[in-house]
């Protein structure tokens, strides 16, 4: 019993793992018949998906729904307020009113009673309010249009954000996916070396030194190699994230290094602060605020509305609409604060001090971007200048290697010079990409400093 027991496990065991080769082999055949695709990627296409997936924006859109909402309500505040209120009522017991009255026959007083209400009451009550003036409409209308306004520079302003931060994203991830790639040529240069160093030590051509150089040479490139591609696959986790992709979905970036756009002309303060959604916003804010003073000064005025009144009311023992009185009121409302112990003046005087507070905000955010205009066209320039002096380099250090390389194939040279030539012309490649991505990333933020809006 036990031997089958043992039988059907190494049948069961056996059975997983051809299944297992099978799945394996026909992943194999997927991915040679390229029906497990990756997905590429160019910027504008990445960005749209950033955009769908945002949560920020998504947030920022809601404000814009509320200022819809704000402006409604302010908009309802000038408006007729139309109420009808309907009432029944059933009186489970009589009431009665006593009266002395004197006895028609005997003329004295006695106890009389009579019954004075009914089974069923009916009520109907409409009613009809009309502001005719106050200051305070008007300024909760024009209120409302300015928080539209706010929150439509407060998103626009998040946009750019947003964008600008996914376009460093996307390009630091290629700077990562070019360092990858030059540690990996650099190790495939490194393993070829030591296979022709190999084939030499086998026929007595070289040293043992200089194969087991060649060999050092290689075995040190490759964790490197490693640490560069863990690097660029966490980079690219991060850029799926961003742009919502499933972290299982196989992607590709396409995007590259070669040209960057030419350095922008220093441009006025004030032009720059016209363009600028975030300065806008603080703009709109203190007009908001303004506008908040006078609304908190207009609760110290008088008001005064007008309502229309109907009143139907029917008493009855039965369901039936009986003894039915109409009436019909016509009344204005003038309502004038007197006395609030103070709290009006406060309400005016907290409103001061927050239109103080933008104002205050809008002059620093002015130094603040002069500042940063000044900072990053410096930035700009130096990166500029760093890619000129990187391409000479590149060039230098490629021309050397080439002729390393010849010079060692024939023993001229040792591989340690060999190693040298090919980290100077590898580091010279990695300063090449690395100066064009400080450039774009000062370049993205001078977009943003400028308020252009721009996807590339």
């Amino acid at each position: 019993m036990q031997s089958t027991h043992l039988d059907i496990q190494t049948h069961a065991g056996k059975t997983n793992r051809r299944l297992n080769a099978a799945i394996h082999f026909v992943f194999i055949l997927m991915l040679g018949f390229g029906l497990l695709q990756a997905e590429t990627y160019d910027l504008e296409t990445f960005l749209n998906k950033v955009e769908t997936h945002s949560k920020d924006l998504k947030l920022a859109k809601k404000d814009l729904d509320m200022a819809k909402v704000y402006k409604k309500e302010a908009v309802s505040t000038a408006l007729p307020e139309i109420r009808v209120d309907a009432a029944y009522k059933r009186n489970l017991k009589d009431i009665f009113l006593y009266i002395d009255f004197p006895d028609f026959e005997t003329g004295e007083m006695t106890n009389q009673k009579f019954k004075i209400n009914y089974r069923n009451e009916y009520g109907l009550l409409a009613r009809v309010s009309q502001t005719v003036f106050s200051f305070k409409v008007g300024n909760a209308l024009k209120a409302a249009k300015q928080y539209k306004k706010l929150t439509d520079f407060i998103y626009h302003a998040k946009h750019q954000t947003i964008v600008k931060f996914a376009k460093k994203a996307f390009y630091q991830t290629l700077l990562l996916r070019k360092v990858w790639e030059v540690s990996k040529a650099s190790e495939e240069n490194a393993h070829g070396n030591y296979l022709d160093m190999k084939k030499k030590f086998d026929h007595g051509q070289v040293s043992q030194f200089k194969l087991l150089q060649a060999e050092a040479r290689w075995q040190n490139v490759v964790p490197e190699t490693t640490r560069a591609k863990r690097n660029y696959e966490l980079a690219l986790n991060t850029l799926k994230n961003m742009a919502g992709i499933p972290a299982r979905e196989i992607i590709e970036l396409e995007g590259d290094f070669d040209r960057v756009p030419a350095v922008p002309v220093m441009e006025q303060l004030d032009t720059v602060l016209d363009r600028r959604p975030d300065f806008n916003a603080l703009v709109w804010e203190e007009k908001l605020r303004t506008t908040g003073v006078k609304s908190e000064r207009a609760n110290r005025l008088p008001s005064l509305s007008l309502d229309l009144i109907y009143n139907f009311s029917s008493l009855s023992d039965y369901f039936k609409l009986e003894r039915q009185n109409h009436s019909y009121i016509i009344g204005l409302n003038l309502s004038i604060p007197i006395f609030t112990g103070g709290y009006m003046q406060a309400q005016v005087k907290k409103a001061k001090i927050e239109l103080e507070k933008a104002r205050i905000k809008i002059d620093k955010e002015k130094e603040t971007i002069y500042n940063e205009l000044v900072n990053i066209y410096l930035r700009l320039e130096e990166a500029h200048k760093r890619i000129q002096s990187a391409k000479k380099t590149l060039e230098t250090a490629k021309k050397a290697f080439e002729i390393a390389e010849v010079t060692a194939a024939n023993g001229l040279a040792t591989q340690l010079e060999l190693k040298d030539a090919r980290v100077v012309y590898d580091q010279a490649r990695l300063n090449r990409y690395a100066a064009a991505y400080d450039y774009l990333d000062a370049y993205f933020d001078w977009q943003q400093a400028v308020g252009v809006r721009s996807r590339q």
